[in-house]
């Protein structure tokens, strides 16, 4: 009875909630154009990703949630584009998305800051008839959800050297509040329901076959407060990377990556759940897949960054 509870929670959480987000990734630090439209172009040559992530596995209706993203410089390097597709299922509600990126590269004296815009659609629908209840009349959930196109718009901003980068970013920059009574959404503009996102991060060298690369991501909301990752991953020999990452209030996460050669990198992810909800699942699953088309680029540290 508790799981089922949580489960019809959880369903209507994900389809009343006003502001759209980002699809949740552990490994945000491979493929920052997932959080940041300003890091396009910034590999300093064309980057493929495809990410597939399985999260609260054994949770009915849980999220599972398929990322595709491209990104190029143009232009000798002066500009950058980028295009994100996506496809999110959570319990009856299904996200598809695609969005653009641009992104204009300044040099500075020790490396380059980069500012950027991105526009797209969503397409959102909810099966809400197939949703099993007690009380068959409640209004909530006896017609399903026409699909509703929501246009969206990000902004961002990237620094990055050497030996360290910062970016801050908004992802989504308009709200959408559904109405139950006319089944529809409607757009809202309301600065307590954007989501920010400020990530850094530095490469400390320990010797020559041994990089630590701590990192952060801080995702806030004013409605709702902050929530912080802290992860160090530490790089063998320019291929073998192990990483460990802390959640606030979520998730314990390990990770491994794997340089395979120049052009492409796997990895794999796995969070321990430490939430109100984690014994009943079974934790997360992430798998990303990474290719690089190899031609002469000036990247000065293309691996880490």
């Amino acid at each position: 009875m508790k799981r089922t509870y949580i489960y019809v929670l959880f369903c209507v959480l994900s389809i009343a909630s006003i502001a759209q987000h980002t699809p949740l990734t552990s490994q945000y630090m491979f493929n920052g154009l997932v959080i940041n439209p300003a890091y396009a172009g910034t590999r300093d040559m064309l980057t493929t990703s495809l990410t597939y992530r399985n999260q609260w596995t054994g949770f009915e209706g849980a999220p599972v949630t398929q990322m595709l993203t491209a990104h190029s410089p143009i232009l000798k390097q002066k500009m950058g584009v980028g295009l994100m597709l996506f496809n999110d299922k959570i319990g009856v509600s299904k996200e598809t998305g695609i969005y653009t990126n641009f992104a204009y590269r300044a040099r500075l004296s020790k490396g380059f800051i980069s500012m950027g815009i991105g526009a797209g659609i969503s397409i959102i629908n909810a099966n809400w008839s197939s949703v099993g209840l007690q009380d068959q009349t409640d209004q909530v959930f006896i017609y399903d959800t026409e699909r509703s196109v929501q246009p969206n718009f990000s902004a961002g901003a990237y620094y990055k050297q050497d030996k360290f980068y910062l970016g801050i970013s908004m992802p989504f920059m308009m709200s959408y509040q559904f109405d139950h009574e006319k089944n529809n959404y409607n757009a809202i503009y309301e600065a307590d329901e954007n989501n920010y996102v400020l990530t850094g991060g530095a490469i400390i060298k320990l010797s020559s076959d041994v990089v630590l690369k701590p990192s952060t991501l801080i995702r806030y909301a004013p409605n709702s407060g902050a929530q912080i990752d802290l992860n160090t991953n530490v790089v063998l020999k320019d291929s073998f990377w192990f990483g460990l990452s802390y959640r606030t209030e979520d998730a314990i996460v390990g990770m491994f990556e794997y340089q395979v050669n120049d052009q492409w990198r796997i990895g794999y992810s796995y969070d321990l759940g430490i939430s109100e909800i984690a014994a009943y699942h079974g934790g997360s699953h992430e798998i990303l897949l990474q290719y690089e088309f190899s031609y002469k680029t000036s990247s000065t540290n293309p691996r880490y960054f």
